[in-house]
């Protein structure tokens, strides 16, 4: 869907292509006293510049022979045909440069831009935590911008877009055991055995 008010990439396309023989035409009435082949870069530079190198290479071609034909054709002689040819070849080399490097710059400035909107949109989805952070000593909670206490994976989770997954270390789990065999009362301990001891007849 084209936005309104936008020209059809195509359409400028064929004005491109349709321009060369106009300004072949414009050359060959000018004449040879009249340097011309200049105002042939601006069809080749807009079509470089909106559709790649390789379409400014077919009106780098179209120019240098719509320029070629208006040359031979406007009486300009030349001491030998070597000359012509020479001068046709100038300026198809002329014509290719100034399309490959204007395609070539509108290709890097398209992947510049790619890369800046990946960019962006990257750092949009990065929240990150600077500064000092007043955490207390005791019971590790961290103290907002606004006064509050809150504990540590809620004020992550604010700040940032991680998500906590909670478990036990090792040394953790081991400890934890040990704690639990400790608290546990001689009483509880006999209670465990009979109800493990199986009834007797």
């Amino acid at each position: 869907m084209r936005t309104a008010g936008k020209p059809n990439n195509n359409a400028i396309l064929v004005i491109l292509i349709i321009s060369i023989p106009l300004l072949g035409y414009i050359d060959y009435v000018t004449s040879y006293d009249l340097g011309f082949f200049v105002f042939y870069f601006i069809p080749i530079s807009i079509g470089a510049w909106r559709s790649g190198s390789r379409f400014a290479y077919l009106l780098s071609m179209l120019s240098a022979l719509a320029w070629g034909l208006s040359d031979w054709y406007s009486g300009h002689t030349y001491s030998h045909v070597l000359y012509y040819a020479w001068n046709a070849i100038i300026r198809l080399i002329s014509f290719l440069t100034i399309g490959y490097i204007l395609g070539q710059l509108h290709k890097l400035l398209i992947e510049e831009r790619k890369i800046s909107r990946d960019l962006h949109a990257a750092l949009n989805q990065v929240k990150t935590l600077s500064g000092l952070l007043p955490i207390c000593a005791w019971c590790k909670r961290i103290r907002d911008d606004k006064g509050y206490w809150q504990q540590i994976e809620e004020y992550v989770k604010t700040h940032t877009d991680v998500q906590f997954s909670h478990g036990l270390c090792k040394e953790c789990a081991a400890k934890m055991q040990k704690e639990e065999m400790h608290t546990e009362s001689p009483e509880s301990s006999k209670a465990a055995e009979v109800i493990k001891q199986p009834e007797q007849d």
